[in-house]
């Protein structure tokens, strides 16, 4: 390699939570909704054995459009407040599942893993947290508690 003889301009993507994804045709996203990716790399509302791209942050219609004809725009790192029928304090740490767009579920049976539940906030209501971007990694709770207030810290 050459050494530089003039500055350059490179451009650095930052750490981010975000991601976009090329709607597939024929699709309407609501926001909100998680964003699953068809067989050739295209968003669609999660359907089953999807792989997870993320939360929709706004509603896109291509129902009119091809394949790649608008983009959305993901929520691919996090944590949010997901209803899971049944779930409860002892299930802190454990696998959530998406079924649908809006399906959440503790069972593994012909669905994709989301995230782990961190805390339980209602019945039927937990927080997951979820790292899309890093989907290809084991998904780890390391955050369990809230954090103490008034340590002094």
């Amino acid at each position: 390699m050459a050494k530089l003889t003039n500055d350059i301009t490179r451009v650095f993507e930052t750490q981010s939570d975000a991601n976009t994804v090329l709607v597939a045709a024929g699709v309407k996203i609501y926001a909100g909704a998680l964003i699953g990716r068809t067989a050739d790399g295209y968003g669609r509302p999660f359907e089953a054995g999807d792989a997870v791209a993320g939360f929709a942050k706004d509603h896109i219609d291509n129902t009119s459009g091809a394949d790649g004809d608008k983009s959305c725009d993901l929520k691919a790192i996090g944590k949010v407040a997901l209803t899971i029928p049944g779930v409860k304090q002892s299930d802190i740490g454990k696998m959530v599942y998406a079924t649908d767009e809006d399906g959440f579920t503790l069972t593994t049976k012909e669905n994709s893993a989301l995230g782990r539940v961190i805390r339980i906030e209602s019945t039927d209501t937990a927080i997951v947290a979820f790292d899309l971007l890093n989907a290809d990694k084991e998904l780890l709770v390391v955050d369990t508690e809230e954090p103490s207030q008034g340590q002094g810290e």
